[in-house]
């Protein structure tokens, strides 16, 4: 479908997450779906985790729009999926990063996307898991704080990678978007059909056509913002890491926990390299080594770790920050990652999550690239 075709609906609400649970519950009622994956409120009300929904009881916790991003919910999806296809049909909601993922998964047969609906959101950002876990505790509703932040175009308390996020909205794989921009933020919602599966869902739940001005502009007018911060952030950061010891620096705090690696969409490999025999060493071992350099870093080959992942992962990064809300010493890995990513995928031409026609440069052989190199 051209963006001309497309079929948008308005849910009337006054408050966004309220809208969002009405259209949910629609989708499962009138079995246009057989289930929903979701983010879920925790009863402590301390954050919210994608949940797979087949109780419509469920769905009054359903917080579509929650400013929390535990995991990405593209890693979910191909825990359900990879094995096989489901038969039944499963409504999936994510925000844009998510989509990326969910793409890229899809070319290297990690999803099987056969009966999968996929309901994007608009997406001004996210707060980090614990600051809204803290918030929670000190009495702070962080729910109404990124509320007044969308209405006032402000960013407290956004998570550093979301500040420099491009992508705002759903790609054209969302069958249909769940979105905010370009309502005024007034909490009413828009509904907008981006594939026929999408628009046939839609006009068989009787939803009426409506006309929607100003979206385009003001999800330009952020995306022209966030894009100049994320070229001064990348070009600084490309500054602070020229060079091994700079490299070395960045990474001084790291304990090799892998987490970042556990966290991130695109390391979906059974069988790890980081994690084979290779790195398991006896006692001699060390003393060898210490006796050339008379001492040296545990744990071992920190960089050597980071370095190998950038070359494994670094063309089909997204940009969805996993890695650095994963990490408990609080490295900013997301700009070194998705930095370096955006000019590996330059020099294939690539655009991860973008495009399911496109072959990732990992799985791809031509004779005649990198010819500059040879």
């Amino acid at each position: 479908m051209s963006k001309e075709d497309y079929m948008t609906a308005r849910i009337k609400s006054d408050e966004i997450n309220k809208g969002a649970r009405e259209f949910l519950k629609n989708l499962l009622e009138k079995k246009m779906v057989d289930a929903l994956i979701v983010p879920l409120k925790l009863d402590t009300g301390r954050g919210a985790f994608p949940a797979f929904v087949t109780s419509m009881d469920y769905l009054e916790k359903a917080m579509p729009f929650v400013p929390l991003m535990p995991v990405n919910t593209a890693t979910q999806v191909s825990k359900i999926t990879r094995m096989e296809s489901s038969t039944k049909k499963i409504g999936v909601v994510m925000r844009p990063c998510e989509i990326r993922a969910y793409i890229e998964l899809i070319k290297f047969n990690q999803i099987e996307p056969e009966n999968l609906v996929i309901i994007g959101t608009d997406c001004y950002g996210v707060i980090d898991s614990l600051e809204y876990k803290n918030l929670v505790d000190s009495g702070e509703n962080p729910d109404e704080i990124f509320l007044n932040n969308l209405k006032q175009g402000k960013e407290d308390y956004l998570r550093r990678a979301c500040k420099t996020c491009t992508n705002p909205v759903p790609n054209k794989y969302a069958d249909i978007v769940m979105g905010y921009f370009g309502t005024g933020m007034d909490g009413n919602i828009l509904l907008i059909s981006q594939t026929e599966k999408g628009e046939e869902i839609l006009k068989a739940l009787e939803y009426q056509e409506e006309e929607i001005q100003g979206r385009d502009d003001e999800v330009k007018k952020l995306v022209e913002k966030r894009g100049a911060y994320w070229e001064d952030v990348k070009k600084k950061t490309f500054e602070e890491l020229n060079g091994i010891d700079n490299l070395l620096k960045f990474f001084d705090t790291c304990i090799d926990c892998h987490n970042c690696k556990d966290q991130c969409p695109i390391c979906f490999c059974k069988e790890c390299f980081w994690e084979s025999p290779v790195f398991e060493f006896r006692p001699p071992n060390y003393f060898e080594w210490a006796e050339k350099k008379g001492a040296f870093r545990l744990p071992t080959d920190t960089l050597f770790f980071h370095l190998g992942r950038l070359s494994h992962m670094s063309h089909s990064c997204v940009g969805c920050g996993m890695c650095e809300d994963a990490c408990p010493k609080g490295i900013e890995l997301q700009r070194l990652f998705y930095g370096v990513g955006e000019k590996t995928a330059a020099v294939f031409d690539y655009h991860p999550g973008m495009d399911l026609e496109e072959e990732p440069p990992l799985t791809t052989f031509r004779e005649d690239e990198l010819q500059e190199l040879g």
